[in-house]
């Protein structure tokens, strides 16, 4: 389990940027996408499983190139609402930090202690440590090594998402954005950084995108030496990488999908940062402590509005209506069923909108006239089964229907007996 940090502030730069109408064709993407797991990565200090993260976040990016939508441009605005301290989950952040608050406050260079406790605050990191960290000119030159232990396990491709997660921490922190941050080698594969966008060839040992030469085949002993960093496991100096000789931008909306320089496939990342050294500010939480008491007040409203228009929305609800005149049964306004079938129905429903009862007895039905009209032979399980038909969609032309299945089905769950399973909520009238 990982905390929701990042998920929530995903979510709440959806919830902002996007009408609900639109949100929702997002969480439709995706039959996993629920009100609980809203709620996980909506409330504060929720803790979720890292296959939420990568359902989050890879539907997000899928659904952002859909619309024609920049993902890196996403992410950038993310940081940009953290830089001004506009709509973040300040509480939660302030709570994430409170073991290092005297380090902070000790410290001659904050955004060096922001690097050196991302191995402690994201323990789904291993093996994470510094290969290399140097001082020149007064600026900081350091390569970070790290590895997830199955890659692509909280998103297929980290790397824009692991950029602005480290600028968030230094600007959060009332210091301004690392000068500088590139993936030297990656776990992703090279296809998979592609992200669907554009299609690999390999011929002879390199790699073509369009026609046009990307990448070649290397080892990653060869990144290592190319940065000069030693290494402890000699075997994974030999496995193969593809080392990208160019960058690769996706057409239509821009993002960048390559980075120039990177291996991909490597069996950890490696990160370099180049920063201005000792950069200290003398009141580290004080913006972070100012926003948690704003929120307190007013500019978390609409955003907790958006929250509940959205839940609201995904509690689809069907409005059923018996009409007496013709003995028949709609659903949304669209014919389903009429005389013994919807009758059936109809009584269930009544029941239903009553008293919340869901399961109910054959023998209730056989003793209604109006549905079994001869009680030694009341065959209701034949007419029972008619119901079932409509409700799944009927192949009888004289009865055609699409099928509701997906507001309401009746199951058979015992001898004698069968269930009303409702999907949604149900809005039951008769005229």
């Amino acid at each position: 389990m990982l905390s929701n940090l990042f998920l929530q502030l995903t979510h709440i730069e959806l919830l902002i940027s996007y009408p609900v109408k639109d949100i929702l064709t997002l969480i439709k993407r995706d039959p996993r996408f629920n009100v609980k797991l809203l709620n996980d990565i909506y409330f504060e200090d929720s803790f979720v499983d890292e296959s939420v993260h990568r359902l989050m976040m890879n539907n997000v990016v899928n659904w952002l190139y859909e619309r024609g939508e920049n993902p890196d441009e996403f992410v950038q605005r993310i940081m940009d609402r953290c830089a001004t301290f506009e709509a973040i989950p300040a509480r939660s952040v302030l709570r994430s930090y409170l073991p290092y608050v005297s380090q902070f406050y000790a410290t001659e260079d904050v955004r060096q202690l922001c690097l050196d406790i991302i191995p402690k605050r994201y323990p789904l990191l291993s093996n994470a440590k510094f290969l290399r960290r140097e001082l020149v000119d007064g600026f900081r030159k350091e390569y970070f090594t790290y590895r997830f232990d199955s890659p692509g396990m909280l998103i297929t491709n980290p790397m824009r998402w692991f950029n602005g997660l480290v600028q968030i921490g230094a600007i959060l922190l009332n210091t301004p954005r690392y000068e500088k941050i590139e993936y030297k080698a990656c776990q992703t594969s090279f296809v998979e950084a592609l992200e669907n966008r554009a299609t690999a060839e390999v011929r002879d040992g390199f790699v073509f995108v369009n026609g046009r030469q990307v990448g070649e085949y290397k080892t990653f002993g060869d990144c290592l030496a190319e940065y000069g960093l030693e290494w402890d496991f000699e075997a994974e100096k030999k496995m193969a990488c593809i080392r990208a000789t160019e960058d690769v931008i996706d057409e239509k909306v821009g993002a960048v999908l390559i980075q120039k320089g990177c291996y991909y496939g490597a069996p950890a990342g490696v990160v370099y940062f180049d920063y201005k050294a000792n950069v200290v500010a003398p009141e580290p939480f004080n913006k972070l402590m100012s926003a948690v008491v704003k929120q307190e007040f007013d500019s978390w409203e609409p955003i907790q509005k958006a929250q509940e228009q959205l839940l609201e929305a995904m509690n689809d609800s069907v409005t059923i209506i018996y009409y007496k005149s013709d003995d028949s049964i709609s659903v949304n306004n669209k014919h389903l069923m009429r005389n013994v079938p919807a009758r059936i129905l109809r009584n269930l429903l009544r029941e239903y909108s009553a008293t919340g009862r869901e399961e109910f007895e054959n023998r209730e039905f056989k003793r209604d006239p109006s549905i079994c009209m001869d009680p030694l032979r009341p065959n209701f399980e034949s007419r029972l089964n008619r119901v079932i038909a409509h409700i799944n969609g009927s192949d009888d032309p004289e009865h055609p229907s699409e099928g509701v299945k997906k507001f309401f089905e009746i199951e058979r769950h015992r001898r004698g007996g069968f269930r009303f399973v409702p999907k949604c909520k149900i809005i039951f009238r008769e005229e």
